[in-house]
């Protein structure tokens, strides 16, 4: 009797311990977020890259490819570990920031600039500096034309 009561008192705090990690990230969430930017983001890979890097604060590299078959390639690593809700709010935030810029399809380089801050260059080639909706920790960007 007494060793069950003790089985029931441990899972019952490894229950309790285990709430808030389940509370943050219902099933699917990576696959939802990653999914619904995968467009933008300029194919599954990058969502994934991105989602994946948001999440557990380690790097991210991008690469996009635009129709005049230049790519262009982005690494940086998030300041931080971020919750599903801090990425879909900085990928929105990051996003609208684009469109507002007339820009629908990023490239890496854009990407990388909205979310971390940076120097983006506009569809009529003029540049614009953006206070980006994240920080970073390192920014490696590369563009190869």
């Amino acid at each position: 009797m007494k060793m069950q009561r003790l089985l029931r008192a441990t899972l019952c705090a490894a229950l309790v311990a285990a709430a808030p990690a389940w509370a943050e990230s219902p099933p699917g969430d990576f696959s939802r977020l990653s999914s619904q930017y995968a467009a933008w983001a300029g194919g599954k890979s990058n969502a994934d890259a991105i989602v994946n890097g948001m999440r557990g604060g380690s790097s991210i590299t991008l690469v996009t490819a635009a129709p005049d078959r230049s790519v262009s390639i982005a690494g940086f690593t998030p300041a931080a570990a971020m919750g599903y809700g801090q990425i879909r709010s900085a990928l929105a935030t990051a996003q609208q920031s684009l469109a507002r810029m007339g820009i629908s399809h990023p490239t890496a380089e854009q990407i990388q600039a909205a979310l971390i801050g940076g120097e983006i260059t506009l569809p009529n080639g003029s540049s614009r500096q953006v206070a980006g909706a994240i920080g970073a920790r390192g920014v490696a960007p590369v563009a190869l034309r």
